[in-house]
C-alpha cells in the first residue's frame, strides 16, 4: 500500500513521515508534500492507495484535493486532518469520499491508526475486485475470443511446438494424437447480373456462409474461424483409430450438404478445398495450405464444388519442416541460452542436411542460414563484422563448408556470437541507466527530499521501471540502498570526530532523533558509541 502525505506545515508533515514506521505496518510511503498542487502531480505518475491530507492549505484545500481524488482516482483512500472549526463542515463533506477526519493536534497513534483502517479496508477492495471466483468467470467470457485467435494463429503456422502445447493447454484444448483434416470454405464470385446482391455485398455474404456452416456443423467435431482474409477455415478433428477413410466419409456429407444449403437459402454457390489429413500438430498450417491451393482449382473445375487436394512431394514437405525449424532457431538466438541454441542448430541441421537431401538442396540451405542469421543481425541495427568479430571471416567463406559435421560446429559458433552479443548489449544498456541512477544517488545523498520518485522524474524515466530495473541490477531496493548508503557515510564521518548532528545533516536527515534511531536499528548501537568503536 502506497501513502501520500499533504501537509503544508513542514513540522508537521516531517513528525508524521518519519515518526511513524510505516514500513512495518507494509505501509510505503511515497511522498510528504506541502501543497495540493504538488499531490496532484504526484498522483498522475505514481499509483497511490491511500492519502492523507491537511483541510486547510493554500491554493488548495484539503477538501477540493479530495474531490479531485474522488472524481479522478476513486480507489483512493483519504483521510483529513482539520481543525476544531472546521470539523461539522468537513464532516459534512461525505460525498467526497473522505474515510476519517482527525481533530488537531492528532498524535502520530490516532494518525496510524486512520491510515490502517484505510490499508485494510482497500486490501478488501482488491481482494473482491481480484475474487478468483470472478476471474473465472470473465475467463469463459473471453475463451471464446482467445480459441479464435489460437486456431487462426496455428493455421497459419505463428506457432513454434513449445507454444502450440502450452497455449492450447492454457486454453483447455486437448491435442492429444489426433487426426486433423482443414477444409477452407468461401463464396464464389457474385455475377455482375445478379439482382439481390452486388459485388460490394460480399463481406455480408460471408458471414451469411459462416452462420450457415456453423449451423450444419454444430454437432461435428470441429473448430470454425474466419480467416485474415474473410475466408471460413474449419479444422476437422478424429481419433486415430478413426482412421482417415471413415474421417473423410464422415465429412464429406456435411460438406456437400452444407453448399446445397447454402445455394438453397441465398440463392448463390459456395465452393470448398479439402486438404489433407494429418497426425502432426505442427504439418496442419501446411495441410491448410493446400486446401487453400485446392479452392483455387475452382476457376478450372467451376463454382459449387468440393475439391480434394491433390498429393504434394516429400520435398515440398521437408522444406515446411525446416521453416518451421529456422523460427525457433531465430527464437532461441534472440531470446535462449546456450543450450537452447545448441538444440535448435542440432535440429536444424539434422532436418536440413539429412542423408537423402539432394546435394543441390544442401547448399541452398546452407545459403538460406546464412540470410537468417545476417536479417537477425541488421535487424539489431549492427553490422555482421562488429557482431561476429574474429568469427566473421569464417562467417564469409560459408561456401568452403563441406560436411555436416562443419556445417554444425559452423552454425554453432555464429548462433553463439550472434546470441551472446544480443543479450551482452541488453545487458549493458541496463546497467549504464542503473550507474546513472547511481550517481545521481551520490550527488544527493546528503538531500532530504532524496527518493526513487524523485531520481525518475530529473532523470526522466518511468517510475515502476526504474524501481524493478534497480532492483533487478543492484539486489536491493532504491529506499535500502539508499539507507545503507547514508548509514555507511554517517559512520564514516562519526569516526572522524564529526558530532551526531551534524553527520545527520550531511547524510539528509533534519531531525537528529529520527537519524539516531535509524543509525541504532541498522548497526546495532548509538551514533554516540562510535567514537568509542
Amino acid at each position: 500500500m502506497k501513502l501520500l502525505i499533504v501537509e503544508d506545515e513542514h513540522h508537521v508533515r516531517d513528525r508524521i513521515a518519519e515518526g511513524i514506521d510505516w514500513r512495518t505496518h507494509r505501509i510505503e510511503l511515497a511522498e510528504a508534500v506541502g501543497s495540493g498542487r504538488e499531490a496532484l502531480a504526484i498522483l498522475q505518475k505514481d499509483h497511490i492507495d491511500i492519502v492523507l491530507t491537511d483541510i486547510r492549505m493554500p491554493e488548495m484545500s484539503g477538501l477540493e484535493l479530495a474531490k479531485r481524488i474522488k472524481r479522478e482516482h476513486p480507489h483512493i483512500k483519504i483521510v483529513i486532518l482539520t481543525g476544531h472549526d472546521d470539523f461539522e463542515y468537513a464532516r459534512e463533506s461525505i460525498e467526497y469520499g473522505v474515510l476519517k477526519y482527525l481533530v488537531k493536534p492528532a498524535d502520530n497513534d490516532e494518525i496510524q491508526a486512520a491510515v490502517l483502517e484505510a490499508r485494510q479496508l482497500r486490501e478488501q477492495e482488491l481482494a473482491e475486485k481480484h475474487n478468483l471466483a470472478l476471474l473465472e468467470q470473465r475467463w469463459e467470457e473471453h475463451l471464446p475470443h482467445l480459441r479464435e485467435m489460437f486456431y487462426k494463429s496455428w493455421l497459419n503456422g505463428r506457432y513454434s511446438a513449445w507454444e502450440l502445447e502450452r497455449r492450447s493447454r492454457d486454453l483447455q484444448i486437448r491435442l492429444g494424437e489426433k487426426l486433423l483434416l482443414p477444409v477452407i470454405l468461401d463464396m464464389d464470385p457474385i455475377a455482375e447480373s445478379d439482382e439481390r446482391f452486388q459485388v460490394r455485398d460480399r463481406p455480408l455474404v460471408q458471414f451469411s456462409l459462416y452462420t450457415i456452416a456453423r449451423d450444419i456443423l454444430e454437432d461435428t467435431d470441429c473448430a470454425m474461424v474466419q480467416d485474415d482474409d474473410g475466408l471460413i477455415a474449419v479444422i476437422f478433428f478424429a481419433s486415430a483409430e478413426e482412421g482417415e477413410e471413415a474421417l473423410f466419409g464422415r465429412i464429406n456429407p456435411k460438406i456437400g450438404l452444407l453448399l446445397a444449403t447454402v445455394k438453397d437459402c441465398l440463392k448463390l454457390t459456395a465452393s470448398a478445398g479439402i486438404g489433407p489429413c494429418v497426425t502432426d500438430a505442427l504439418r496442419l498450417p501446411h495441410a491448410y495450405r493446400m486446401s487453400r491451393q485446392a479452392l483455387q482449382e475452382r476457376i478450372v473445375l467451376g463454382n459449387d464444388v468440393a475439391i480434394p487436394y491433390r498429393e504434394t512431394s516429400p520435398s515440398e514437405d521437408s522444406w515446411t519442416q525446416l521453416s518451421e525449424l529456422e523460427r525457433e532457431l531465430e527464437l532461441a538466438i534472440e531470446t535462449g541460452g546456450p543450450s537452447r541454441r545448441q538444440e535448435a542448430v542440432e535440429r536444424l541441421v539434422e532436418a536440413g542436411f539429412s542423408p537423402g537431401r539432394p546435394v543441390a538442396e544442401g547448399k541452398e540451405v546452407l545459403l538460406r542460414l546464412t540470410c537468417l542469421l545476417a536479417r537477425l543481425v541488421h535487424a539489431q541495427g549492427w553490422t555482421l563484422r562488429e557482431t561476429l568479430k574474429a568469427d566473421y571471416e569464417d562467417f564469409e567463406q560459408f561456401n568452403r563448408l563441406l560436411t555436416r559435421e562443419q556445417i554444425l560446429s559452423w552454425l554453432q559458433r555464429m548462433a553463439g556470437r550472434i546470441g551472446d552479443t544480443i543479450a551482452q548489449r541488453r545487458r549493458t544498456g541496463t546497467q549504464l541507466t542503473i550507474d546513472e541512477v547511481v550517481r545521481f544517488i551520490h550527488e544527493r545523498l546528503h538531500d532530504e527530499e532524496l527518493s526513487l520518485y524523485l531520481a525518475a522524474e530529473k532523470l526522466y524515466m518511468n517510475y515502476s521501471y526504474l524501481s524493478r530495473t534497480f532492483k533487478l541490477v543492484t539486489g536491493e531496493s532504491f529506499s535500502d540502498y539508499v539507507l545503507r548508503l547514508r548509514m555507511e557515510r554517517a559512520k564514516e564521518l562519526l569516526a572522524k570526530g564529526l558530532k551526531v548532528y551534524d553527520a545527520a545533516e550531511q547524510v539528509g536527515y533534519k531531525h537528529v532523533n529520527y537519524f539516531s534511531k535509524n543509525f541504532q536499528k541498522f548497526w546495532g548501537i548509538r551514533p554516540s558509541e562510535v567514537y568509542k568503536v
